[in-house]
């Protein structure tokens, strides 16, 4: 949380998780190709590219800019309040009510999830370093196309992430 007199709060910045993960992928200074531990962790990356996109989004829509303490904690709360599972959920519970650019941002944050879950815990997952660059630029392409998105369908997607979703009645 951000105490009174210290700087404002400051997201990742998504896009150099994806220059991280393509750094990764890069060949090492011997010409060999990258590591198996290196796609793994580009593949990471590039959900982990997704996941600060959103949640800066979501707390620039129901904060804005933070210029005071009061600002800054609320939009620290609001940009930590996301959830991975439930805000995969989320977004494909409500995908066909969003725009395209929205959609295309939901569905690879959810199959990105997946993705990750595979490379990080599951040591079978066979994994190549195209592969990775290839979601490494689905990622970019995605965060760039949902940055643009109406704000207010952003704010709506917002409220979907970072509440527990109740059915209304």
């Amino acid at each position: 949380m951000t105490q009174p007199g210290s700087a404002m709060p400051r997201a990742v910045f998504w896009r150099n998780l994806i220059f991280a993960g393509r750094d990764l992928l890069n060949p090492q200074r011997n010409g060999e190709p990258p590591t198996d531990e290196h796609v793994r962790r580009a593949i990471s990356s590039g959900y982990y590219a997704l996941f600060p996109a959103l949640a800066s989004s979501n707390a620039d829509v129901l904060i804005g800019t933070p210029h005071d303490p009061i600002t800054a904690a609320a939009w620290t709360r609001v940009y930590r309040g996301i959830d991975h599972g439930p805000a995969k959920q989320e977004l494909r519970q409500h995908r066909q009510e969003f725009s395209t650019g929205a959609q295309n941002f939901a569905d690879l944050f959810g199959e990105l999830q997946d993705r990750r879950n595979s490379a990080d815990y599951d040591p079978g997952a066979v994994l190549t370093g195209h592969q990775a660059t290839v979601w490494l630029a689905m990622a970019e392409f995605v965060c760039i196309d949902y940055l643009q998105v109406d704000r207010d369908e952003r704010a709506d997607i917002a409220s979907l992430t970072v509440t527990r979703g109740r059915q209304a009645g």
